[in-house]
């Protein structure tokens, strides 16, 4: 049975890709939260993002170059027509890579990430090229919502509350433009992600300072079919750090994931922030895995 690649349009397949990722097993990154993931702006560009399906219309993979994490996720359907998929799925990659080197004027390696246990993933990015500078990049902290202590009381003036939707996409995306010191965030991006399939308002946390300004956000994805939540990002701007913010908006999150039918919450964090690490351990979290990535250069003039 043929399959035939497709451009990912970021609107009209999105039910599908939702199908396609709740086939995978939880040990694959971004089952829980790939919207967030396929709201960037490099995805809806139009170039960093294909799909594949079957004859009989059934999405079989998925592969987006990640712009902004330097990364490339995939998800592939188990089944007869895996090996086909991973074939064209890395073929892809490496050509888009390559335009990617054209258009920046020099080379670079390009990453692929698998948990340290998934040894049939790491085999397979292995089999493709990507074999150099392996490192322990993420750890993925899990929660098992039970004996949760009650959300402290926010600071006098301050106010926890949901994202006030799309007018307030511009400064959300402020808020975490300050709090990453990045200025990766677009409103755009923010508001394609309030329109993904699994989103849910009531998971959208904001802390509102005494100025009315943003202080803190907190998203959090829930997928259902898993009894799995996750949180996807978590930050507070720099002026309102070490006010226990996060403490709070992480407390409430997981006791609205528990009211939501979650069994699970998981969080991911680099292994190099220390203090992300200690305040979701306070949380309840613990360490269950490090998440590897490992490179490769598609430049043949660039050696491993």
């Amino acid at each position: 049975m043929a399959i035939t690649r497709h451009p990912f349009d970021g609107t009209e397949h999105l039910t599908r890709v939702l199908e396609l990722v709740r086939q995978m097993p939880e040990s694959c990154r971004h089952v829980v939260d790939w919207p967030w993931r396929m709201s960037s702006p490099a995805i809806h560009a139009g170039n960093d993002a294909v799909f594949w399906e079957n004859e009989e219309g059934m999405m079989v993979g998925l592969a987006a170059w990640q712009y902004y994490w330097a990364v490339l996720d995939f998800f592939i359907r188990p089944g007869p027509q895996q090996s086909e998929v991973e074939k064209d799925l890395f073929a892809w990659a490496d050509q888009r890579f390559r335009e990617r080197d054209v258009e920046r004027g020099q080379p670079l390696p390009y990453w692929a990430e698998f948990q340290e246990e998934d040894r049939e993933r790491q085999q397979l990015v292995n089999s493709h090229g990507f074999r150099i500078d392996e490192y322990d990049c993420y750890v993925y902290l899990e929660h098992a919502l039970e004996n949760l202590p009650p959300v402290p009381t926010l600071p006098e003036g301050f106010m926890l509350r949901t994202l006030r939707g799309v007018d307030e996409v511009a400064a959300y995306a402020d808020l975490h433009s300050a709090a990453f010191e990045s200025n990766s965030m677009t409103p755009e991006w923010r508001a394609r992600t309030l329109r993904m399939p699994t989103y849910r308002p009531e998971l959208d946390l904001v802390i509102e300072a005494p100025d009315g300004s943003l202080a803190g956000f907190c998203v959090g994805w829930l997928e259902s079919a898993r009894q799995l939540a996750q949180i996807e990002p978590i930050g507070v701007h720099p002026r309102f750090q070490q006010l226990g913010l996060s403490r709070v908006m992480l407390l409430e999150i997981l006791h609205r994931f528990r009211q939501h039918g979650a069994r699970k919450a998981i969080v991911e964090t680099n292994l190099d922030r220390s203090p992300a690490r200690h305040a979701y351990a306070a949380a309840g979290f613990q360490q269950t895995h490090i998440i590897h990535s490992i490179g490769k250069w598609v430049n043949p003039r660039v050696g491993a």
